[in-house]
């Protein structure tokens, strides 16, 4: 298998043809009728729309920070330039999917320095039907990979202005989806640190340190602004508390269709709404954490129903298709592809797992090598804490390909006393 795989990537036409076949591929999704945005797309839409219009992120008269302002705004700049057009919005998708592909090839040959590897995550990378689907949808998921990519394509470039600009850039992630400030301290040490020594450490611990300080200094006109609004410490939105009660309480399920109920008790009893979003917050993080204190052991076995809604299945992005009369006529497709996609999904997670128990079992003196299973792993502790869906397994994908196309090609011929060789 190695040796087949590494004919294909040896093609001198494979980046071309890849990349033509990504674009048309997800040019063609666009032409597939999604329905209006619903729940959180159709949120985010609602809330760009006012920002836009207005310059206020409200939600109907209300000033908010419910959810992170940065997928909204995104949407506000570009309706600003082009009008409030979902076409406008799924284009701008196109086209940050499509500079991920080579951000991507970038990353990878750095993270991995191989270039084989990184010709090999970007065919899976094309070849993976649910990030095609994401580019008709209206969710964070596309703009938030497409700015870890960027971040960390100028942490492993190891230069004092890429640096700088990771920082800003990981501030805008941070934005998009709060829980980057976790992803940000490890990332860029791993990315800073030149082989595991007491004084390389050091030195990549402060490099960290001022690309986390830089991230924060974007944040901080946010902060400031929420707290203008609302008499106290926001950092950026005020979801957090929900999100911790809904991954918390005796009604998670985790299975395939939902992760909880609404009708819980304890979610009643935080009683959530806009205008009350910050008492609101408070009284859910308190009854989250008062009920693991409570349930220890409960806590604990939900752990495994979390990261099988998170892990388990792939292939969510049908679901933004599902309220359409196209595809009631079409199901039967939809579910072919459907299946296709598992089908991947399981087979390049299955190698995943395979390259991490490699990396499990040896010596690494390049500690750049775990820079994928860095975003993998703190992905996968978050949603162990708070809760897990497939969608939020998103932006680690093109991680867990890299590791997939690093097994497809070395597997065969690597032993574990030499694995090291292959990286």
């Amino acid at each position: 298998m190695s040796r087949s795989f590494q004919s294909v990537l040896n093609c001198s036409l494979l980046m071309p043809l890849c990349f033509i076949a990504f674009v048309s591929s997800r040019i063609a999704v666009l032409f597939v009728p999604v329905p209006d945005p619903l729940s959180d797309a159709g949120w985010y839409l609602s809330r760009a729309i006012t920002l836009a219009n207005d310059g206020t992120y409200s939600e109907g008269g209300i000033l908010t920070a419910y959810w992170p302002v940065g997928y909204p705004a995104f949407l506000a700049l570009l309706f600003k330039i082009a009008g409030p057009s979902l076409l406008a919005a799924r284009v701008a998708n196109l086209v940050l999917a499509s500079a991920s592909f080579w951000l991507l090839y970038f990353v990878v040959k750095r993270f991995m320095n191989d270039e084989l590897v990184a010709r090999g995550t970007v065919l899976l990378f094309t070849l993976y039907p649910n990030n095609a689907a994401y580019v008709s949808l209206l969710l964070t998921e596309t703009l938030y990979t497409f700015l870890l990519l960027v971040a960390s394509l100028l942490l492993l470039s190891r230069q004092n202005w890429t640096l700088v600009t990771a920082g800003v850039t990981f501030g805008l992630a941070i934005l998009v989806k709060t829980q980057t400030m976790l992803l940000i301290p490890i990332l860029a040490f791993l990315a800073s640190i030149e082989q595991w020594s007491f004084g390389n450490a050091y030195r990549a611990m402060l490099r960290s340190g001022a690309v986390c300080l830089l991230a924060l200094a974007v944040v901080v006109p946010w902060t400031i602004r929420n707290y203008a609004v609302f008499k106290t410490f926001v950092l950026v939105s005020t979801n957090g508390g929900m999100a911790l009660l809904a991954g918390n309480n005796a009604s998670v399920v985790g299975d395939y269709r939902s992760d909880f109920s609404p009708d819980d008790p304890l979610l009643v009893q935080a009683q959530f709404s806009v205008d009350d979003q910050i008492a609101a917050n408070r009284r859910a993080s308190s009854l989250a954490l008062n009920w693991i204190k409570d349930n220890p052991g409960q806590f604990l076995r939900l752990i495994p129903k979390k990261l099988f809604r998170l892990w388990a299945v792939d292939g969510e992005g049908e679901w933004g298709y599902q309220d359409s009369q196209f595809y009631r006529a079409n199901w039967v497709w939809f579910r072919a592809a459907r299946v296709v996609n598992q089908v991947f999904y399981f087979a390049a997670l299955s190698l995943c797992l395979v390259g991490f128990w490699m990396l499990a079992k040896t010596r690494i003196s390049t500690p750049r090598t775990y820079y994928g299973l860095a975003v993998v792993a703190i992905i996968t502790l978050i949603s162990a804490v708070f809760s897990g869906q497939s969608r939020y397994h998103f932006p680690a994908m093109p991680f867990v390909l890299a590791y997939a196309a690093w097994v497809l090609l070395h597997g065969e011929k690597v032993s574990l006393n030499g694995i090291s060789k292959a990286v």
